[in-house]
């Protein structure tokens, strides 16, 4: 079953993923505002605004990926992530003001851990891009040296 779970969530991809996080994020700031106001521990319009502001490079991270042949599965755990958000953002918008501040601190906690690992994503996916480049100039390198060898 878990198998089937994960082929689903890779299926569906980044981009479909974000826009729904970002649409849950919108209607729990509309169905109950009271909740998510700045002065609370968890600040929904910054999240919503990193969102949206990263979201065309992650779509672009994903395009790329594919058309480079990489494993869709390299962004499976950003994906479950946001799904998670969505969940969480979907369970906590209709809930008593007596649960409030159980959600708000799952929330905070979620935050916190979404951005890490975002964080780690795209140090990761940097380096190994990085290491690309120069395995790729060094083998550029490689066959200029046997061309010249290969000319005397």
């Amino acid at each position: 079953m878990e198998g089937m779970q994960l082929v689903s969530i890779v299926a569906r991809g980044v981009g479909i993923a974000l826009a729904e996080f970002v649409k849950a994020i919108e209607e729990a700031r509309k169905n109950n505002p009271s909740m998510f106001k700045k002065r609370k521990s968890f600040d929904l319009v910054t999240l919503e605004s990193t969102l949206k502001s990263i979201e065309p490079a992650i779509r672009e991270m994903e395009r790329l990926n594919q058309e480079m042949g990489r494993s869709r599965e390299e962004l499976e755990s950003l994906i479950t992530k946001m799904e998670e958000g969505t969940k969480l953002l979907k369970e906590s918008s209709n809930v008593r003001w007596t649960s409030k501040s159980h959600y708000m601190a799952d929330l905070h906690a979620f935050d916190e851990s979404f951005r890490k690992l975002l964080d780690t994503i795209l140090k990761v996916q940097t380096a190994r891009d990085q290491k690309e480049m120069l395995h790729l100039e060094h083998q550029k390198g490689f066959w200029r040296w046997l061309m010249c060898f290969g000319c005397k």
